[in-house]
C-alpha cells in the first residue's frame, strides 16, 4: 500500500512540475493529473501483483 502511495505522489508531483512550470500552456487541470496519478498507481498495483504470481509459479 505504501508502493502505490508512493508511486501517486511522484506521478502527480512529476505531472505538477512538467505541466505546471515546463508547460503551462497546455490547458491540463489539476483535477486530469490527479485522474492519471491514480490511473498510474493502480496501473503499478495490478502489475506488481502479476508479477508476484508470475514469479511464484516460476519456482514450483
Amino acid at each position: 500500500m505504501k508502493e502505490s502511495i508512493f508511486y501517486f505522489a511522484v506521478s502527480f508531483i512529476l505531472q505538477f512540475v512538467w505541466f505546471g512550470v515546463v508547460h503551462p500552456d497546455r490547458g491540463v487541470t489539476l483535477l486530469d493529473m490527479f485522474i492519471f496519478s491514480i490511473l498510474f498507481a493502480v496501473m503499478f498495483f495490478f502489475i506488481r501483483r502479476i508479477w508476484r504470481y508470475q514469479k511464484k509459479g516460476s519456482s514450483e
